[in-house]
């Protein structure tokens, strides 16, 4: 198949999008939670982070305009990723981050600054051994004593059954002709023929016409960057583990807060059985067999400091949080990846108001007595829950806001800029959160239009119009600029009435 590159997918870039996952406040709660002591340069705000694989470079361009005490350091192969984002780090005055293009090969020759965070995104599961391995040995030079990395990677058993249709596309597209969207586009439509026809491997496998279908509403960028790369390895939690104690790496937890809550997903015989391990790297692997996890987000740490119970629970009182949605959309039930769960009024009620106020520690919600009367184990499950589902998140220590808050500012207004064109990034970074925020491109529409003391809905038409976008409600097809606008007039008063104090309330605008 034409294209490659040392193993990477060529000719098509990779997906746009900021992730939440190493964000710093979220990482110190995650390592917390799981009684460790997070680095105290995090907590600070002046740590030295890198995202070996940055892809378009968007998170630690983000992280780079929400920290900018910080210092960051990111590359990737693509040289159309990294013109991008430097271009965007120019606009915006990042004078605290710096983009490589570069192989790893290359950047392991480079020598730098001791590191607090890497961040391994995307990477661990599709680069040779040979590319671990240089990976490797930079976590063995350069991550300063106490820090920690966070790792994706593609987790076995839950990934076997993706590997048969991987497979089917990759010799569909090296079989094709033309540009690569297009011969994608055909081995997601053959697979699905072939799907049609039940039987074999279809047949006895779970999920897979989802799957199928789900791809035919997929970018071709994420498909040819998730299935078609040149190496494609799936892990056991406890090979992760292995390898990475080759750089003096410990295992922290899940990156994800609830993902560390072994009973959401287990029964207690099951716990049971993962317990009966006395390697903990083999009973995370156990844990993975009975949920047939197909990927983890990894928290691994170097020479990391145990936390006492005291010091722990003095530190979850002190974290503070933020809501990221109305009070009044917190749900009743939510989806989750363990399955759905109940979200009880008793507890989430006096919970959301509390935190509507404004950001609130541990400590103040439980003085509270609707809060107190529930219990702190009951609180403390669901601030983890709703941090993991991106409706509440932990906030930065209120030292040093001003300057954030200015940093922040520069780079929202570039992003915004950037909104008139299309949707990305598609977040603002926010100096309460340390992390983004996400917002529409028709939110950043009419955030621009206020900036620039424009009518909302004519301004955000006008910008939606001249991509040929079309808008809609309840089902139909709004005809006509004057239906578009009223449409979008509409849209405005809701976004000020609900959206925009939200955002006022992250430092976001």
């Amino acid at each position: 198949m034409g294209g490659w590159t040392e193993g990477y997918v060529g000719g098509i870039d990779y997906i746009r999008a900021v992730y939440r996952d190493w964000s710093p406040p979220l990482l110190g709660f995650a390592l917390t939670l799981r009684g460790w002591r997070p680095p105290e340069a995090l907590r600070r705000g002046c740590f030295t982070m890198a995202e070996p694989g940055c892809g378009h470079g968007l998170t630690s361009a983000l992280l780079a305009g929400a920290h900018p005490a910080a210092s960051f350091e990111a590359m990737d192969f693509n040289p159309s990723h990294i013109a991008g984002v430097r271009r965007l780090a120019n606009d915006a005055g990042l004078a605290n981050a710096t983009f490589l293009e570069e192989s790893f090969a290359d950047h392991a020759r480079r020598e730098g600054p001791m590191l607090d965070v890497v961040a391994l995104h995307g990477v661990w599961s599709w680069v040779s051994a040979e590319n671990r391995a240089i990976l490797l040995d930079m976590l063995r030079r350069r991550l300063a004593p106490g820090g920690v990395v966070f790792v994706s990677y593609n987790a076995l058993p839950g990934t076997l059954a993706h590997m048969p249709l991987r497979r089917l596309l990759v010799e569909r597209c090296a079989d094709g002709d033309g540009p690569l969207p297009d011969r994608i586009a055909r081995a997601v439509e053959f697979a699905s023929r072939m799907a049609a026809q039940g039987g074999g491997w279809f047949g006895a496998t779970d999920g897979v016409v989802e799957r199928i279908e789900q791809l035919r509403h997929k970018s071709p960028n994420y498909i040819a960057h998730e299935y078609l790369n040149g190496d494609w390895t799936a892990f056991y939690h406890a090979d992760v583990a292995r390898e990475m104690a080759a750089a003096k790496l410990e295992f922290a937890g899940a990156a994800v807060p609830m993902e560390q809550m072994h009973d959401l997903s287990l029964s207690p015989a099951q716990q049971a059985l993962a317990d009966e391990a006395r390697d903990p790297a083999q009973a995370e692997t156990l844990r993975d067999v009975m949920t047939n996890r197909s990927f983890r987000r990894d928290l691994f740490v170097k020479g990391g400091e145990r936390l006492g119970p005291a010091e722990r629970r003095a530190l979850l009182g002190e974290t503070r949080f933020a809501l990221l949605v109305g009070a009044d959309d917190l749900p009743e039930v939510a989806s989750t990846p363990v399955g759905r769960l109940p979200f009880p009024r008793a507890l989430y009620q006096p919970l959301g108001e509390a935190l509507a106020e404004g950001p609130q520690s541990l400590d103040a919600l439980l003085a509270r007595p609707a809060l107190a009367a529930q219990g702190e184990d009951a609180v403390l499950r669901a601030l983890v829950l709703l941090t993991s589902l991106a409706l509440v998140a932990p906030v930065m220590p209120e030292d040093g806001f001003a300057e954030r808050k200015a940093s922040s500012e520069r780079f929202n207004a570039v992003v915004l800029e950037r909104h008139r064109f299309g949707d990305t990034p598609g977040q603002l970074a926010s100096p309460l959160l340390g992390a983004g925020v996400p917002v529409t491109r028709i939110e950043a529409l009419f955030l621009l239009a206020a900036r620039l003391g424009e009518d909302p809905a004519g301004f955000a038409w006008r910008h939606l119009s001249a991509d040929g976008l079309t808008l809609g409600r309840d089902g139909e097809r709004c005809e006509g600029d004057e239906a578009s606008r009223a449409e979008l007039a509409r849209r405005h008063a809701a976004f000020v009435q609900r959206r925009l104090p939200l955002l006022e309330g992250l430092g976001v605008v």
